[in-house]
């Protein structure tokens, strides 16, 4: 489904109101822009002031009805001033839980603990968060559709990327068990793993000393599996419109048949390849101590 820019995709979410955090820009913007595109009223949020004032505006600017206000989603209050700013707008039928971080590529042992601590606060608190403050208003007038978004470790583990893959993992089964407590209330949960979308959260990367060498595959793919945001956010206006339970992108089939794709249409190439910006932290000044070998290793 691709989005015509300067006029309505369709009317099909007249009348609702929207939420989608982490929404500047991305999926985020793209998702929000798509259900704007279909006759919903959106309201977007990031923690960035002149980020949501730049995204309303170009949406504004699409004939979208749009408003935003900065959220931090790992904190409570942010998160309620965001639903009373959706009421404001007369109703809340949509919540999307977008807003993510990637965290540092790495050993977890190595890992510094405060970015360990800011991809649970974002992913996992602001999922909670997010859900806690959307439900009651769902549940209370009967309908509604919860949104979470899913990524790479939700249905297994993914070395060198333990934070953001157990968190997904973990907003998984948030889901899957909120989809069981509002099981006949009118109110549905959705998960929605988009694959890989060419976005920052792919294209700036932090790395542990050391270990920035094996994100050299990347860039090959991301061109082999690798979607634009607009591509990805697609799935989104199906799911808030049908009872569509969950929707994930890197199917089998659609590995292989997106894969072919893009290497007919050259997107393997360097000149197309997404641009990718690693960051590598400073090694610490203690070293980590070495392990004992154990009876079983000795000679």
């Amino acid at each position: 489904m691709r989005l015509q820019r300067g006029a309505l995709a369709s009317d099909a979410l007249q009348g609702r109101v929207a939420v989608v955090t982490g929404s500047s820009r991305g999926l985020g913007f793209s998702m929000a822009r798509a259900l704007g595109l279909h006759g919903a009223t959106v309201v977007l949020a990031s923690r960035s002031d002149d980020g949501v004032a730049a995204a309303v505006g170009r949406l504004q600017a699409e004939g979208i009805a749009a408003s935003g206000r900065r959220c931090d989603t790992g904190e409570p209050g942010d998160v309620e001033a965001l639903r009373d700013e959706a009421l404001s707008r007369g109703t809340l039928d949509i919540w999307v839980n977008n807003a993510g971080v990637s965290g540092v590529f790495g050993p977890t042992a190595s890992t510094p603990v405060a970015d360990f601590t800011d991809v649970v606060r974002t992913n996992i608190l602001g999922t909670f968060h997010g859900a806690r403050v959307a439900l009651p208003v769902f549940l209370a007038q009967g309908h509604g559709d919860l949104v979470n978004l899913y990524g790479q470790g939700d249905r297994g583990p993914v070395a060198l990327q333990n934070a953001y893959a157990s968190s997904k993992r973990w907003v998984r089964q948030f889901t899957e068990t909120l989809r069981l407590e509002t099981k006949g209330t009118g109110v549905r949960v959705h998960g929605m793993n988009p694959g890989l979308v060419r976005t920052d959260l792919l294209g700036r990367v932090t790395s542990q000393p050391g270990y920035q060498h094996r994100l050299g595959a990347l860039p090959v793919v991301v061109g082999l599996w690798g979607q634009s945001a607009d591509e990805a956010a697609w799935p989104i206006v199906d799911m808030v419109t049908s009872d569509r339970a969950e929707f994930r992108f890197l199917t089998r089939r659609r590995l292989v048949t997106h894969g072919l794709h893009n290497v007919l249409r050259g997107s393997l190439r360097r000149t197309h390849r997404m641009p990718m910006e690693v960051t590598v932290l400073e090694a610490p000044q203690q070293p980590l101590p070495m392990a004992r070998p154990s009876h079983r290793d000795s000679p």
